[in-house]
């Protein structure tokens, strides 16, 4: 318990200085711990908590690792990613080589330098929009080979503490052992988690998906102890196992609050660890580990600029993946238990990770700064791709995904029924399965950087809590949102909406529109009583002073003089004839001002200029005026019944 206040408090300051969560945690272990004020020790319960963070963690990291983006550059990946890890270890294990540290000792040192962290390096590219641009794609293929290469680094281990005689035959024979057990878990995860998955989501009980996603989780890491593996290593190959099925996100969404408590427990105790004494009086190790980090960045740097043929794109990622990631602290935790990371190298090693960290957002800044120098080059930073997220595919978001696809306007949409997910998939339609009341399945479908949003769903508490999320992950989304009863709307607009629909009363609307047409009208007056109803957030039709106001203010629009742009459509009166064989000014009273075609006006246009379909005419005169042009440049339809 204290260890979580500690840590909570450690990341409301981290936020007030913008210091990443994960750098706050470790300051807050150290100002804690016995080098600092001394609030809490570390002690033996806090091994298995931090363990589970770490595995819950790399459960996160398969779930979330994008298979698409491994396909798409898989041979740069495989050679970038091969030959920044070979080097960085071999350059790191020679530096400390120089400085008498033991030859297994500085190998397993080059694994902890290798490894840059994802989670930092993939906020701050979110942040900037970063993420598909030439550079961040470049360092997102580096980090992944990271994320991967971990898995035979931990196997590596025991390797490197044992007898030097035996090291390549027991290396090799772990790599094989290994590979067999890693296929034969993904080959039974992959064919029965999916399955399992799809039973719960259609028992259609919510609160059954956490404790399935858990049991999953651990029941894989838990397969793959019996297997030899370890068990963050288990929870890893469950997450990528889970990767591409159409659940996923919504797993991940169930296990995000708990991982991110346990990540919080994980790095807080490491900065318990961390004994700042030692690094003063030695500072050498530090200033070495600092060196090894640096030389990884430039590694970094030029495989970049040589791979992906991109000196500006090299500077960028090289600076930006120029820290120690975490996951060399859980690498850390396996050497120090197997000898290989002394009480000094291991201090030494917690305080490079702590500054190169923190080192991280400005040294990513300089280099977009950096790279602008002499800049007029391609490939800058790009902004997201702006979208429309719908929320909810029943009927009303069906008919929304489709208006959108049809006019070729890029979108999203997400439903917690499997029945609609699938429907949806089959009609091309782009929608995925979650509930979009967690906030990682709204942050996974792009909420962040939507342009706009259409929340349709039927749950009253689940809109509410949706459209609160929205608002709060992206404070620009226009938020449009279907309520079923009138005593919602106030609550939506509290929460952020920008525009709600009310069924019941866009049903008295609509009633009221086809009465007043039959009454005989004018359709323009029609239009401007409609839009006084909605401007007026549908007070007309709840009651109270606002239907006085709103007749006071109709009538004050009824009898000014208005400009109406009109569009001739195919199969009018109009279309196809001059303005002189229309009449249109002698038949309606409506003055024409101007006409734009094609985007363009038409200069002085007279009796001799003939319409045509899509042709947009200024219109100005009474309202009755207006009306009567209508029935000239729109198609006559039947009255309503």
């Amino acid at each position: 318990m204290l260890l979580l206040a500690i840590a909570a408090a450690g990341l409301v300051v981290g936020r007030l200085l913008h210091i990443p969560a994960v750098v706050a945690y470790l300051l807050a272990g150290v100002l804690a711990g016995s080098a600092g004020l001394g609030v809490v020790a570390q002690q033996e319960g806090l091994e298995e908590l931090a363990e589970l963070g770490v595995a819950l963690l790399l459960f996160g990291v398969g779930i979330e690792f994008p298979a698409d983006a491994f396909r798409r550059t898989v041979s740069r990946m495989l050679a970038g990613g091969a030959s920044q890890i070979a080097i960085s270890i071999a350059v790191t294990a020679l530096l400390f080589r120089a400085f008498a540290v033991p030859w297994p000792s500085a190998v397993f040192v080059g694994f902890l330098v290798s490894l840059s962290s994802t989670a930092l390096v993939f906020k701050l590219y979110a942040d900037e929009g970063g993420i598909d641009t030439p550079y961040g794609a470049a360092a997102t293929g580096l980090l992944l080979f990271q994320d991967l290469a971990l898995v035979p680094m931990m196997l590596l281990v025991p390797v490197l503490s044992g007898p030097a005689e035996s090291a390549f035959p027991a290396a090799v024979t772990a790599l094989l052992r290994a590979i067999v057990a890693v296929g034969a878990l993904l080959l039974l995860a992959r064919a029965v988690l999916p399955r399992l998955l799809d039973l719960v989501s259609r028992a259609r009980t919510p609160e059954l998906f956490p404790l399935v996603a858990l049991l999953i989780a651990f029941c894989t890491a838990f397969g793959a102890t019996r297997l030899g593996l370890s068990f963050p290593l288990g929870m890893f190959l469950a997450g990528l196992a889970l990767s591409e099925s159409p659940y996923a996100h919504q797993v991940f969404a169930e296990l995000l609050p708990l991982r991110d408590a346990f990540v919080a427990l994980f790095f807080t105790s490491v900065g318990l660890l961390f004994q700042p004494s030692i690094v003063v009086t030695n500072p050498t190790g530090l200033l070495v580990m600092l060196a090894a980090v640096g030389l990884k960045g430039l590694v970094c740097g030029l495989i970049v600029a040589m791979i992906w043929r991109s000196a500006r794109s090299g500077l960028m990622s090289g600076l930006a993946l120029a820290q120690i990631g975490e996951f060399s602290f859980v690498l850390s935790r396996e050497g120090s238990k197997a000898g290989l990371l002394d009480n000094e190298l291991g201090q030494a090693f917690l305080g490079a990770a702590v500054v190169s960290m923190a080192a991280t957002p400005f040294l990513a800044r300089a280099g977009r700064l950096l790279a602008r120098v002499g800049a007029g080059a391609p490939g800058a930073a790009a902004g997201p791709t702006e979208h429309v997220l719908v929320v909810g595919y029943g009927t009303t978001g069906q008919a929304i995904a489709r208006v959108l696809r049809e006019t070729a306007l890029p979108f999203a949409a997400v439903d917690l029924d499997p029945a609609q997910v699938r429907l949806g998939q089959d009609e091309g339609i782009p929608v995925r399965f979650g509930d979009a009341s967690r906030r990682a399945v709204l942050e996974s479908a792009g909420g962040a950087h939507a342009r706009a949003a259409v929340v349709a769903v039927r749950d009253p508490v689940a809109t509410r809590r949706i459209v609160s999320l929205l608002r709060q992950i992206n404070a620009h989304v226009r938020i449009l949102v279907r309520a079923h009863r009138v005593t919602e709307l106030d609550d939506l607009e509290r929460l952020g909406a920008n525009e709600i629909v009310p069924a019941e009363l866009e049903a008295s609307i609509e009633l009221f529109v086809r009465l007043l047409m039959h009454l005989g009208v004018p359709r323009n007056v029609v239009r401007i009583q409609e839009s006084l109803i909605r401007v007026g957030h549908y007070r007309a039709l709840r009651g109270g002073e606002a239907s006085t106001n709103l007749l006071a203010e109709a009538r004050r629009i009824i009898r000014a003089g208005v400009l109406e742009t009109v569009e001739v459509v195919p199969g009018s009166l109009a279309c196809g004839r001059t303005l002189a064989e229309t009449e249109l000014r002698a038949r309606s009273g409506a003055t024409v001002l101007n006409l734009v075609r094609n985007d363009r006006p038409v200069p002085s246009p007279d009796g001799s200029t003939r319409l045509e379909a899509g042709d947009l005419l200024v219109l100005y005169g009474s309202h009755e005026a207006i009306d009567r042009a209508l029935e000239l440049l729109e198609p006559r339809h039947p009255p309503p019944r």
